[in-house]
């Protein structure tokens, strides 16, 4: 979603870029028809959605018993070793010391692939719902002749006369029902 909420901030600064030199054109007869969508409400509320946070949560809850048991093992280990170190010949101590540091390290390295692999699973899995609703975003648009869509909810104020809001036609062209924060 990180990525979802960076990309939106691009498209808003770009399209306030455009939207700026075109309302100045020197063409004043044409006006900018703009519109405004929350895709964001839309895709939480698609099914696949839900389900995509239950399997990739179902991913992260195995991920974490592999790597609970790892620690715990390695703790265990740990403990036994701090207990003998006193006890065994300098290069033995040495010699278990760089085997407990390399499995630490191993350990931190599986984290750091579990979390990769759980960010490239779930992007692949929303990639698709995402261009759906981009997909129907641009339909709404287009038959509604609108020149631009700004994406909510990152718009600060909307003055209800000059700018439409898209979303529940998204939603229903997707089959999804909505509702927003503020129960409409």
């Amino acid at each position: 979603m990180k990525l979802l909420t960076s990309i939106s901030k691009l498209l808003v600064v770009a399209v306030m870029l455009v939207s700026g030199s075109t309302l100045f054109a020197d063409d004043a007869s044409a006006q900018l028809k703009i519109g405004f969508a929350d895709a964001e409400l839309v895709l939480v509320n698609i099914p696949e959605y839900q389900q995509i946070g239950v399997r990739v949560q179902q991913y992260v809850n195995s991920g974490q018993q592999e790597l609970q048991a790892m620690v715990a093992e390695f703790q265990d280990d740990y403990a036994k070793f701090e207990k003998q170190a006193a006890l065994l010949p300098p290069e033995k101590r040495t010699e278990k010391e760089t085997e407990l540091n390399q499995r630490y390290v191993s350990i931190q390295q599986l984290g750091a692939d579990k979390d990769r692999e759980v960010a490239e699973m779930e992007a692949e899995l929303l990639n698709p719902l995402i261009e759906r609703v981009g997909k129907t975003v641009d339909e709404v648009a287009k038959e509604k002749g609108l020149d631009i869509v700004l994406k909510a909810p990152g718009i600060l104020y909307i003055n209800p006369d000059t700018i439409v809001d898209i979303t529940a036609d998204v939603a229903v062209r997707l089959g999804i029902d909505v509702q927003d924060e503020e129960g409409s």
